[in-house]
């Protein structure tokens, strides 16, 4: 799948126990009933199974932030980014998708956000894939993401340069336990794994998503692993009764 072909993808981005739905199509709604169908998705999550033991919520602080400056990476419909704004926080939009960046960016004017406070990047396929000024934020929500992207380090190289000091980054991802359930294999994979390389990958990424051509698993030791020379995995967390998703907090590391 080409640049081209990825982002028309993922311009129908995911709704909890819905489906995909397309931007283009939300977009044509009206306000009440786009405010209302995204009041129903909050519900959905929020009041249903992802968010197991208010787990979601907790790991993902979307209760205890206020005050900050938060980029949310990979925004689609612009759910969690509205729920941040409600909060008290200066929220940024990125996505790859120009359409999901015009549909996230009115769900937070619906939301009586100051429209000239919210900036919108358009992510690229090359380095450095987000233009954004360094230190320019505390917080990065990063929900549902960075398991579908094949080189995940320069993206948290970038984010490690956007981040002030101490800034952290908030995400949730699909668990090695997602891939024993999608793949029916009885032994968790090791964290050094070339998940596309294993002959179970095709029927992950499928089972995880029905769009999108990659998907990865992650564990507390492969954040670690992975990024621990630019991070700090300050929180980990398994979600939901089958721990088929986890979340993280990884805060940025100073000097590095």
């Amino acid at each position: 799948m080409n640049w081209e072909d990825h982002v028309a993808a993922w311009s129908s981005p995911p709704v909890d126990d819905v489906g995909y739905l397309s931007s283009a199509d939300l977009m044509a709604m009206g306000d009440t009933q786009l405010n209302l169908t995204i009041m129903q998705m909050a519900r959905t999550r929020y009041d249903g199974w992802r968010n197991h033991a208010g787990l979601w919520r907790e790991m993902l602080r979307l209760d205890d932030t206020t005050g900050k400056d938060v980029l949310d990476f990979g925004c689609g419909v612009g759910m969690e980014a509205r729920e941040l704004q409600e909060a008290g926080n200066r929220v940024s939009l990125a996505d790859i998708s120009a359409k999901n960046l015009e549909l996230a960016y009115r769900v937070l004017r619906l939301g009586d956000h100051d429209p000239d406070s919210i900036d919108l990047y358009l992510v690229g396929d090359e380095a450095p894939y987000l233009y954004a000024d360094p230190s320019s934020f505390d917080v990065i929500h990063c929900s549902g993401v960075l398991h579908h992207i094949p080189w995940p380090r320069d993206i948290m190289i970038r984010f490690h340069e956007i981040l002030r000091p101490g800034g952290e980054i908030r995400l949730m991802l699909y668990s090695d336990y997602g891939w024993q359930i999608a793949t029916g294999d009885q032994l968790l994979p090791h964290w050094s794994v070339d998940t596309e390389q294993l002959p179970g990958f095709e029927k992950f990424v499928r089972f995880m998503d029905s769009v999108g051509t990659y998907a990865d698993f992650y564990s507390r030791d492969k954040l670690e692993i992975r990024f621990g020379d630019l991070f700090d995995v300050t929180d980990f967390a398994y979600l939901t009764e089958d721990l088929r998703f986890c979340a993280a907090v990884l805060t940025r590391k100073d000097g590095s």
